[in-house]
């Protein structure tokens, strides 16, 4: 029985990272929203946005919110396509559109947030 839980047969680890990653997306947006709209006043401007996004640690920050994100969304669209397409031929191609979809978001994300470097000074 542990040897199915891990491989991931039974579906039990989808099941359990399918709310762990819902947990975490709900940790990383609230302090998204705290840190950004409430402390820091709301400051939308491009200078500001681009110097933050070149902060090492916002990289991370939303480098795991990409991969938390694309992994939530990846797999509730895998269990709603196990759960309701029945044809094995049908179940593949939108198994496989549901992964390629997700690592093409994930690398163009990622190329987005390693790609950000703070603005030339005006002088």
């Amino acid at each position: 029985m542990a040897l199915n839980f891990v491989s991931g047969r039974t579906g039990a680890f989808d099941w359990l990272f399918q709310r762990i990653s819902g947990v975490v997306l709900a940790l990383i947006l609230g302090l998204h929203f705290i840190i950004l709209h409430l402390i820091s006043g709301g400051e939308y401007e491009y200078e500001v946005i681009m110097t933050r996004l070149a902060n090492p640690s916002w990289k991370v920050f939303y480098f795991c919110f990409l991969f938390f994100a694309l992994y939530h969304a990846m797999n509730g669209a895998k269990i709603l396509i196990d759960d309701y397409i029945h044809h094995p031929r049908l179940r593949t191609l939108l198994l496989s559109l549901d992964w390629l979809l997700a690592i093409v978001l994930f690398l163009y994300g990622t190329l987005i947030i390693l790609m950000h470097q703070a603005p030339a000074v005006k002088g």
